[in-house]
């Protein structure tokens, strides 16, 4: 028995995802290993895990709060998305802004657990991160109608048709198709918070303070309906951010012995892995790498 991390009340605490889980589902039916694991680059690249990230964090009652608009995300946006389904004008009820709101809420609460112990962060972020975390646990238990002050966005990171010899060195279809992450950034003079995840692809990000600068065409998701329209464009210090993170792991490579494993994995299925969506990145990736850096134009 603990304290629900939502409600607030003395309950039996379940081990839930940060991550939903059928993001991870996904990768791993899709990957071109059966059974395939997952690394965290940026912890200990050489360590393989079965399933994302889980906390006891919730009782039983929120666990089924998150749960129904995970189904519908899943079911409505997330699928259609990973098979090229996606309409060019998705439309949305106030479960798509609950299931953002849902997803980052979990990233910021552990974050700001995490800069309570160990610092990193200034007093002043830090004093608006807890509001806001407030602001959107209150909506998430139904005691607010909004997040007033605090927006939702939505991107859908397809294939990339312009980049450069940077961006194309880092693999980013690999990267960003094919993990699921989240976690709280905050940039400085002047100041701007946020907290985004990635799902294999689509970007849900929930901005707390706005860089003056900063442009989101076709993504902002409100709290009750609307439409979602492709193209989309967005212009933010959160998109260099995904890219230093991007970078980041790309320096962070697994051990020799490590990357043996995974080809005699490979070799026992090679069908497996001509069909997978893990080739299909691979190969947008290569791509990449000819058009700007071994044959620029």
């Amino acid at each position: 028995m603990d304290k629900c991390a939502l409600c607030g009340q003395i309950k039996e605490l379940k081990l839930s995802h940060i991550i939903p889980k059928f993001v991870f589902d996904y990768i791993k039916r899709t990957g071109a290993i059966q059974n395939t694991r997952f690394r965290r680059p940026l912890d200990n690249p050489n360590i393989p895990y079965q399933d994302g990230d889980k906390q006891e964090l919730l009782c039983g009652e929120c666990e089924e709060l998150f749960c129904a608009k995970e189904k519908l995300f899943a079911e409505q946006v997330f699928i259609p998305f990973q098979n090229n389904a996606i309409v060019k004008n998705l439309q949305y009820g106030p479960w798509l802004h609950y299931f953002i709101t849902s997803v980052n809420w979990r990233n910021l609460y552990l974050d700001i657990l995490d800069f309570e112990r160990n610092g990193g962060i200034r007093p002043h972020a830090l004093d608006a991160l807890r509001a806001a975390e407030k602001k959107m646990r209150e909506y998430l238990i139904c005691r607010t109608e909004n997040i007033a002050g605090i927006e939702n966005h939505i991107f859908f990171a397809d294939a990339i048709k312009k980049a450069n010899s940077k961006i194309a060195e880092l693999g980013p279809h690999m990267f960003i198709r094919r993990s699921a992450f989240g976690y709280s950034y905050m940039c400085y003079n002047p100041d701007a918070y946020y907290v985004y995840s990635n799902l294999a692809g689509v970007i849900i990000a929930t901005i707390i303070k706005k860089h003056p600068q900063e442009v989101w065409s076709n993504t902002r998701v409100k709290p009750n309906e609307g439409i979602i329209t492709i193209p989309q464009s967005v212009k933010s210090p959160l998109i260099g951010e995904l890219f230093d993170y991007m970078r980041d792991s790309h320096e962070s490579t697994i051990s020799d012995s490590q990357q043996q494993k995974l080809v005699e994995r490979l070799k026992k299925d090679p069908q497996r892995l001509i069909n997978s969506e893990f080739y299909k990145c691979f190969m947008l990736d290569a791509e990449l790498k000819k058009r700007y850096i071994i044959n620029p134009d």
